[in-house]
């Protein structure tokens, strides 16, 4: 007797229905697809259960007649694909023909459609995969899906579903993306008779993400477009403070089509790692546009993973796209913290009085600020000039109940430490009317554009800049050396001598000139010239520490060499607290200005703050 038999239609549709149909969110992406697919404006999805008990997804689209109602039920029925060459330049959404008869398959299935032209609609019920009745009925023009009872007649599929919330939001998150992609489209939700989402067409994907995510979401994104020649992205980028703890809402569309990308995916950290604190994910909106017949969308029965005929040049246009748009954006994090006020004019007024009043009377020399503690306020040294008299001071002394001192108080005005001259002008990342101002605490490099103040962080600028061009230098003719009179004797460890060994062509592409002395001892001969000689040690240990005890493969920049090179940038680099002078700040910009990735140091950490000038009048209630 045969071992091998041919599979009954029932259970084939079954199987293919379990490829097909993953669980109530999977019903649902199709039918939305095919609604797309027929020129629908109107989309309208109402849920039960979690899915479960009903889904019905209804569309005012271009209907079908009866003929095709009872075809499309069929397995491998379909309008889009007629030969094989097809497959290559598909554009719709819905294509292999078997959503319908899958679904219908493991459910109690009705569809109810009419054309716009025709006097009555057809009505079809089908249960567990087979014809219950077909007959004309009345409705409006388009098509409207119910499905009861999803996997009534496959228990073990049912039993693996989870809860109705669980089931629910994996059904939200299909009719979100659907909505993004298709901002044109009015989408509605509703889940047990409550509204859950209700979005109006647009003209915009910003103006949709905002219906769908809210006004500060929005607000919160950064709007670009580029191109290629045979790649386009729209693309709405988190601002470098708006970040998750996760890759939730990093979503990837193509040809207006959902999809999971590892490639897209990988480009998008590659090309914004350096901006992003390691703990946190950017958030990002990626729509890609390309030819259908590069890219082949039938690899995956729910058609959600693509794959690219030329994965490394899409991984590599969409790292450069951007970067690019990054640059374009400045992508600057801002100072923009809300004031709350929970006080009446009238407090304030009686507030700013009272302060006013333990300023200018002796043995009052504390402020106590709502909720917060006794402040001593540090007293001025008494200078005989310059001395000025505040006439603001004396008018509030003389409304003022407390004793009104005999002498005037004296404001000392001490004179800047170091003058900023005229023509400190410079360029700053495109920014026109750019000023210098001053060099704060000896750490952060204050300039003024137009009505902008930008704070630059003096060290993270030189370890971007000394960065860039370690790694340029690296690929092309190597980091200069300086040599030593003296040669620097190190004393390490076994391991970290075994680690020199097998990393001695890395230390001499570093610029480092090292030899074994006997023991555990070794002679720095030479250092890379922007390194300072009395750190010199210092740093071949701390790389010794950081690099893998094992070889590394020699890539382009591989890790090792990349983790290597951010340790010599920022032992290079200038540190906080040393004093620049006018010229050293003007060329640190503009080599910051020239940088490929000029808003984050080589640890991500940002390199420059902005602050606005109205953010500044709002704090002084101007």
């Amino acid at each position: 007797m045969a071992k091998i038999k041919i599979l009954s239609a029932d259970v084939a549709n079954k199987i293919a229905a379990g490829e097909v149909v993953e669980r109530p969110a999977s019903v649902v992406k199709e039918l939305i697809e095919n609604a797309i697919d027929a020129e629908s404006t109107s989309i309208r999805v109402e849920i039960r259960a979690g899915g479960k008990r009903l889904i019905r997804v209804s569309d005012n689209g271009v209907g079908m007649e009866r003929e095709d109602a009872l075809l499309a039920l069929e397995r491998h029925a379909t309008s889009k694909v007629g030969r094989i060459e097809d497959l290559e330049r598909i554009q719709t959404f819905g294509f292999r023909g078997e959503a319908l008869a899958s679904i219908a398959s493991v459910s109690q299935f009705e569809l109810l459609t009419r054309t716009a032209d025709a006097l009555e609609g057809t009505k079809v019920d089908v249960e567990g995969g087979v014809f219950r009745s077909v007959q004309e009925s009345g409705c409006s023009p388009g098509t409207h899906m119910s499905i009861n009872n999803l996997f009534y007649n496959v228990p073990a599929r049912l039993k693996f579903l989870k809860t109705d919330t669980t089931e629910m939001n994996h059904i939200t998150n299909q009719v979100t993306w659907a909505a993004l992609a298709h901002p044109n489209i009015h989408f509605s939700l509703t889940h047990n008779g409550r509204s859950i989402l209700d979005v109006r067409s647009c003209d915009s994907y910003l103006e949709r993400v905002r219906l769908l995510y809210g006004r500060e979401f929005a607000e919160n994104l950064i709007e670009f477009t580029e191109e290629l020649p045979d790649l386009k992205m729209y693309g709405l980028l988190g601002k470098p403070e708006f970040t998750k703890p996760n890759r939730e809402y990093q979503l990837f569309f193509l040809n207006q089509r959902p999809i999971r990308s590892r490639i897209i995916g990988a480009a998008l950290t590659e090309a914004l790692n350096a901006m992003v604190a390691k703990d946190r994910q950017p958030v990002a909106l990626l729509f890609l546009t390309l030819e259908p017949e590069t890219v082949d969308v039938n690899v995956h029965p729910a058609k959600i993973e693509v794959r690219f005929r030329n994965e490394r040049t899409i991984y590599s246009g969409v790292v450069r796209m951007l970067r690019d748009a990054v640059h374009r954006a400045k992508y600057i994090p801002k100072i923009e913290t809300p004031i709350e006020s929970t006080q009446s004019e009238g407090d304030t007024e009686r507030r700013d009085t009272n302060l006013s009043q333990r300023i200018s009377t002796p043995g009052s020399p504390t402020v106590v600020g709502r909720g917060q503690r006794t402040t001593p306020i540090p007293q001025p040294q008494r200078m005989q000039t310059p001395s000025v008299t505040s006439q603001e001071t004396e008018d509030t002394d003389q409304t003022s109940e407390a004793h009104t001192p005999s002498t005037p108080t004296e404001i000392v005005v001490q004179p800047p430490q170091q003058r900023m001259p005229d023509d400190a002008s410079l360029s700053l990342l495109d920014f026109e009317n750019v000023q210098l101002k001053a060099n704060l605490f000896k750490t952060y490099i204050i300039v003024e554009a137009g009505d902008k103040i930008f704070f630059i962080d003096q060290h993270v600028a030189a370890e971007r800049v000394l960065y860039e061009r370690f790694v340029n230098q690296v690929e092309t003719d190597g980091i200069p050396v300086q040599g030593l009179l003296l040669p620097v004797t190190l004393e390490v460890t076994p391991q970290q001598l075994g680690v020199l060994k097998i990393h001695s062509d890395l230390f001499k592409k570093l610029g480092f000139d090292l030899e074994e002395f006997g023991g555990n001892t070794i002679l720095i001969r030479a250092i890379p010239s922007p390194l300072p000689t009395r750190i010199a040690a210092q740093t071949v240990t701390d790389l010794l520490d950081k690099l893998p005890e094992a070889p590394h493969t020699d890539v382009q920049i591989p890790e090792a060499i990349d983790n290597a090179l951010i340790t010599l940038a920022c032992k290079s680099a200038v540190k906080a607290g040393d004093t620049l002078d006018t010229k050293e700040m003007i060329n640190l910009i503009k080599e910051l200005s020239e940088a490929k990735l000029p808003f984050n140091c080589p640890h991500s950490r940002p390199i420059i703050v902005e602050m606005g000038r109205d953010e500044l009048e709002r704090r002084f209630h101007r």
